[in-house]
């Protein structure tokens, strides 16, 4: 591990805890004493390739935003850090008496061991420390500190210190306690992202959509996770978890100036004049396309939607739009198009393709009329033939040709042809 200079002794509020065969500290510890004296997890390896190997892992955009996220965004807040400490002489002292100046018998009511779990921690400076979990918001927390992180006072983070030994057990027991916390992390699944993610700008604009909208209210929107729409349900145009994903394509590929990566669309929450404008693009798209797609357009309108839904979703196949997988594709090709012209002229010109699924290019590829099966797995084909039809694909033409006789399993079937 390697220092720019000396540590300085501090002392930490603590509260000291037992689980398992661990002795734990949980510090609060300021963002710059972290940066300064907690490394990474090279530690846990003797091997030097194992431990840059930690290293690569944690050289990518992540570092990035979160100190971005510690610098820009007023409600930030972080789980405890899990720090391995060895050498030095770190000194654990507890509170010895408690003393009420209101409420005597509320010092009665506390027990020695509670008392005495309470108290200080102090490093010399000479103990060696690193993080076994949260080793990118270490990694965002240095760099926000290298480049100048404007607080006054530092944020504070909950730091929890567990004794490390460098002998063979000690590393092999520091390891398993390291893959323990890092491979029971869960990552947030993408409803819980939809339902409760008050920074990601498509999560809001989908639950805007759902609540204020005509569009997506009540049984309008299935309220599932995934791509998956039951055939039982005869009332919802999609899902919540393919509407994510159709504006994701929309707010990330389609070129206006609110064009942004996927990844900075999650990271922070815009300014409320800026989520006002994404929720104003998603409405104009719904109210574009469905003035260029009549099936689309009578769902929007309909009271009720199950007659509606059971003339283009069901055994006959349908209307591509009816399908969440064929409204993310049209979606693609929206945006696609808006690289030579306008939102508006883009969903025009989509106006002019076939929407039911038992004709080209759909048949065979995203429809198979004999199984009554949706298939996703042809959705890039499929993308590149609706617009070569409209003459804006970039794939050439022979091996599209290629992909669609293979992927259709009908060697003689020859290229849509293009619309007017």
């Amino acid at each position: 591990m390697t220092t720019k200079k000396k540590n300085q002794e501090i002392v930490l509020p603590a509260l000291r805890g037992v689980m398992g065969s661990w002795v734990y500290y949980s510090c609060l510890m300021p963002l710059d004493e972290i940066a300064q004296r907690v490394s990474y997890a090279d530690e846990i390896h003797k091997n030097k390739k194992l431990s840059d190997m930690i290293q690569r892992s944690l050289k990518n955009v992540r570092s990035k935003q979160i100190a971005d996220y510690i610098q820009n965004q007023d409600e930030r807040f972080f789980n405890s850090l899990v720090v391995a400490t060895y050498g030095g002489r770190p000194n654990w002292s507890s509170i010895d008496t408690l003393s009420s100046k209101g409420q005597a018998d509320f010092v009665q009511k506390v027990s020695e061991e509670t008392i005495s779990s309470v108290g200080f921690l102090t490093l010399n400076g000479e103990e060696r420390l690193f993080a076994l979990d949260g080793q990118h918001r270490l990694s965002g927390i240095k760099k926000a500190i290298k480049d100048g992180l404007e607080q006054d006072p530092l944020d504070e983070v909950s730091v929890i210190f567990v004794a490390h030994k460098s002998d063979a057990k000690g590393l092999e027991r520091t390891r398993r306690l390291f893959t323990t916390l890092n491979k029971t992390a869960k990552p947030v699944s993408k409803g819980d992202i939809i339902a409760l993610d008050e920074d990601d700008v498509i999560a809001i604009s989908v639950r805007r959509l759902i609540e204020e909208t005509k569009y997506f209210h009540g049984d309008r929107v299935a309220f599932v996770a995934s791509n998956n729409l039951s055939s039982k349900n005869t009332k919802s145009l999609t899902t919540i978890g393919a509407l994510y994903d159709v504006l994701e394509v929309l707010f990330s590929s389609a070129n206006t100036d609110l064009k942004k990566s996927k990844a900075d669309l999650k990271r922070a929450r815009p300014v409320d004049e800026e989520l006002q404008r994404y929720f104003d693009f998603a409405k104009r798209y719904f109210e574009g396309i469905s003035k260029q797609f009549k099936p689309l357009d009578d769902f929007f309108r309909a009271k009720d939607t199950e007659a509606v839904v059971l003339t283009h979703r069901g055994g006959h196949g349908g209307h591509v739009l009816f399908r969440p997988i064929g409204l993310k594709i049209m979606t693609e090709v929206v945006a696609r198009l808006t690289k030579n012209m306008s939102l508006n002229d883009a969903m025009k010109v989509c106006g002019k393709l076939p929407g039911n699924l038992t004709e080209a290019p759909y048949e065979g590829l995203m429809w198979n009329s004999s199984s009554q099966r949706i298939s996703n797995s042809s959705s890039v084909t499929l993308r590149e033939l609706l617009l070569y039809m409209l003459g804006s694909s970039t794939m050439p033409e022979k091996t599209l040709l290629e992909r669609y006789r293979k992927e259709t399993g009908d060697e003689n079937i020859e290229l849509p042809d293009p619309v007017e």
